[in-house]
Order: C-alpha cells, then sequence, then structure tokens
C-alpha cells in the first residue's frame, strides 16, 4: 500500500466527515441539537472514540515491533559479519580469500538492504554467495585442534547469518488488511462528524478540526511506513553493515 496516498485519504475521510458535521449542523432543526441530543451524540461517540484509540495503538506498537525487529536483525546481522571477519584472520593466510569474499557479501547485503523493493523477499544471488563462503570455510584443512576450533566456529557465525536472512524475511513486514484500515478511518470520519455537528461554526474550529484530522493522518502514516521497512520513506538503518565493511577494510 501507498502510504503517502493513503494518509491523504485518510486526512481527506477524517475532515471530510468534520466538515459534512458542520453542514448538517446548519440544517437540522433546532430541537436535533439540543443539550440531550449533544449528550447521548457525546457519549456513543466517547466509545467509538475509546474503541479507535484502542485500535490505533495496537496497529502502532505492531508495526514498532516489525520495525524494531528489522533494525535489530541488521544489528545483528553486522556483528555476526564482524566476528566472522576477525574468526578468518585468526586461522591465517589461507582464509585470506574468504575474508574478501565476506567483505563483498557486506557489500552486497548493504546495498540490497537499501534498495526498494515490491516485496519482502530477498535476493537469492546473496544467499549464493553465502553458500561458497560456507563451502570455501569446509574446505579449510586445519593442521591441528586450535585450528579446527576456529573452523568450527567461523561455520557457527555462517549458520548465524544464515539465519539472518529468513529474519529479515519471515518476521519484519506487517501488512495491515485494507478493510480493517477502513473500517478504522470510517470510525475517526464518524467521530469528527459529530465534532462539526456541535462545534462553534468558526475559523478557529475549522482550523483546529483540520491540525487534528492532519494529525490522525500523520499516525497512519506512520503505521504504514513502520509496518514496511523494505519499502517507503521510513527504512531500517544499514549504517551497521557500513561498520562492518570498515572494520573488514581495516583488517
Amino acid at each position: 500500500m501507498n502510504s503517502v496516498l493513503i494518509s491523504l485519504l485518510t486526512f481527506l475521510a477524517i475532515f471530510g466527515g468534520a466538515v459534512l458535521g458542520i453542514a448538517l449542523s446548519r440544517q437540522l432543526p433546532t430541537n436535533h441539537l439540543s443539550v440531550e441530543t449533544r449528550t447521548a451524540v457525546s457519549v456513543s461517540m466517547a466509545v467509538v472514540g475509546t474503541l479507535a484509540a484502542l485500535v490505533i495503538s495496537l496497529m502502532i506498537s505492531t508495526a514498532n515491533t516489525a520495525f524494531s525487529a528489522r533494525t535489530n536483525a541488521i544489528t545483528t546481522l553486522a556483528i555476526d559479519i564482524v566476528k566472522l571477519n576477525r574468526v578468518l584472520a585468526r586461522y591465517g593466510g589461507d582464509a585470506t580469500g574468504i575474508r574478501d569474499e565476506l567483505r563483498k557479501y557486506a557489500e552486497a547485503k548493504a546495498l540490497e538492504l537499501s534498495t526498494d523493493r515490491a516485496d519482502d523477499t530477498l535476493s537469492l544471488d546473496n544467499l549464493y554467495m553465502l553458500e561458497t563462503i560456507s563451502d570455501r570455510v569446509s574446505e579449510l584443512r586445519p593442521g591441528d585442534d586450535r585450528m579446527r576450533q576456529i573452523q568450527s566456529r567461523a561455520l557457527e557465525l555462517i549458520d548465524a547469518i544464515s539465519d539472518a536472512r529468513w529474519i529479515l524475511v519471515e518476521r519484519t513486514s506487517v501488512s495491515t488488511p485494507p478493510p480493517f484500515l477502513i473500517l478504522v478511518i470510517f470510525w475517526l470520519s464518524l467521530l469528527f462528524t459529530s465534532f462539526g455537528l456541535f462545534a462553534p461554526n468558526n475559523k478557529t474550529v475549522i482550523i483546529i478540526l483540520m491540525l487534528s484530522a492532519l494529525a490522525i493522518s500523520g499516525g497512519i502514516f506512520m503505521i504504514l511506513e513502520l509496518g514496511s521497512p523494505t519499502r517507503g520513506l521510513i527504512r531500517a538503518s544499514v549504517s551497521p553493515l557500513s561498520d562492518a565493511i570498515d572494520e573488514i577494510e581495516a583488517r
């Protein structure tokens, strides 16, 4: 879903509800706008407002969890790459070529994660590159127990790096069902219609209602952006991978 377009439609729907309420207040008979009517409408809308607030807070929490999970996965991936580089450095000259392949893998992964994609799948090319690194480590012929221990540790880290790929694919994207989102926007539009129905008809009220609608649509925008961290304007930083690349090149 295009988060910018949806947030704009949300703003139009909510503020349109407020304008509709103001227009209705001019057309309805006076007895329809009595104190008793205002009380009944306010109590009913309080329930709708509470329900909308709870649902939006849940949506924000879920989207933020997805974004944080992706950020943590990238950080963990970068740490494991640095650890693997240090382990290979301890192995000695036989692992120099593997370290070069590891640097290329880190660069490719950083580029992949910073590229806008239409879906949440990751490139198989980088997986093949990682599998090649794993094969080359397995082909090393350690001469003593210390070397065998280093080789075993390197293979463990490669498995951890491979696991990070699936974490980035499977656990870090939240899709908000369109009917659910439409329902929430309908609740908010209905709520603002009640605000406009009993609000004084002046510029101050209209501006406040407009700014409130803008703030809520901004919240919807943040939910959609955080829930889709592989695309859009807000993405998880790949700076940990850049730091890992610098660390590999420095050694």
